[in-house]
C-alpha cells in the first residue's frame, strides 16, 4: 500500500496549522454543556466524563480545572477509561489532588481499556520516572502501543527516544521520520520539532528522511493513515 505522506510530509514541513491530537478525548461532546448535562443527570458516565472534558478545555464553557476533575472522578468511579486517563493526566500536572502512583494507576486501567492517550501517558511517565522507575523500554513499548492504536503522540515520544538516544542508539533519522508521520496526523509538538531540526526539503539528508517516513506509516494501522490522509487534504 503506497503512503500518501510524501504529499503531507510537506504540509508537515511547512509547519501548517492544525490542532494537536494531544487530548483526543474518545466522546464526541455536544456544543454545550447544557446538551451534556441533560445525559448526565441520568447518570451516563459518557456524558459525565465529557462535562470533565468541556470544563477541562474551555470548550463553550469557562475552563475549570476543580469541575472537571471532579467530574473526572464520577466517571472513573464509573469505570469511564477516558475519564480514568483524563484525571490521570490532570493529577500529574498538578491540577488536581493526587500522586503520582494514582495517575499510573489511572493510566494502566484506561490503557487496559485501549484508550490510546493512556498508553501513550504511561510512555511519558517511564520516560521521565514519574511515579515508576524510569525505564526507556517499558517507555518505548507503551509509546508504540499508543501509535498502533492511532495516537500521534505516541509516534512523537518515539521519535523523542530516538533523539535522546534514550534505551535505543541514538537515530536522528529515525526521530525525524517518526516526527514526520506524526505531524501529518496532526501533532503540533512534532511539527514544532521538525521545525528545528528537519533538514530542507531539498537537500541529500531530507531524501531517505521521507522514505523511512513512509515505511513507518505503512506500519501503522488504518487510523494512523486516516490521519496522514486527512492531513494531506488540509483538513
Amino acid at each position: 500500500m503506497s503512503s500518501p505522506l510524501g504529499v503531507s510530509a510537506a504540509t508537515a514541513l511547512a509547519l501548517a496549522a492544525s490542532a494537536p491530537l494531544a487530548a483526543q478525548p474518545i466522546h464526541n461532546p455536544l456544543p454545550t454543556a447544557a446538551g451534556v448535562q441533560l445525559n448526565a443527570q441520568t447518570g451516563d458516565p459518557v456524558a459525565i466524563a465529557t462535562l470533565g472534558w468541556l470544563y477541562e478545555s474551555g470548550h463553550g464553557v469557562t475552563a475549570d480545572a476543580a469541575r472537571a476533575a471532579g467530574y473526572y472522578r464520577a466517571a472513573a468511579g464509573e469505570g469511564d477509561a477516558f475519564a480514568k486517563w483524563r484525571l490521570g493526566v490532570m493529577i500529574d500536572r498538578n491540577l488536581t489532588e493526587g500522586t503520582a502512583s494514582e495517575a499510573i494507576q489511572l493510566f494502566r486501567e484506561a490503557a487496559a481499556d485501549r484508550t490510546s492517550g493512556a498508553a501513550a501517558s504511561l510512555g511519558v511517565m517511564y520516560a521521565a520516572g514519574r511515579g515508576v522507575d524510569q525505564d526507556f523500554e517499558a517507555a518505548m513499548r507503551y509509546y508504540q502501543a499508543a501509535a498502533h492504536m492511532g495516537n500521534a503522540h505516541g509516534l512523537e515520544g518515539i521519535g523523542i527516544l530516538y533523539a535522546n538516544g534514550q534505551g535505543v542508539k541514538r537515530d536522528m533519522r529515525e526521530a525525524l521520520a517518526h516526527w514526520l508521520v506524526a505531524a501529518a496526523a496532526g501533532n503540533g509538538d512534532a511539527k514544532s520539532l521538525l521545525g528545528q531540526y528537519m533538514p530542507s526539503a531539498s537537500s541529500p539528508e531530507a531524501a531517505p528522511v521521507f522514505a523511512r517516513a513512509n515505511q513507518i506509516a505503512d506500519a501503522y494501522d488504518r487510523i494512523v493513515m486516516a490521519g496522514v490522509r486527512t492531513a494531506s487534504m488540509g483538513r
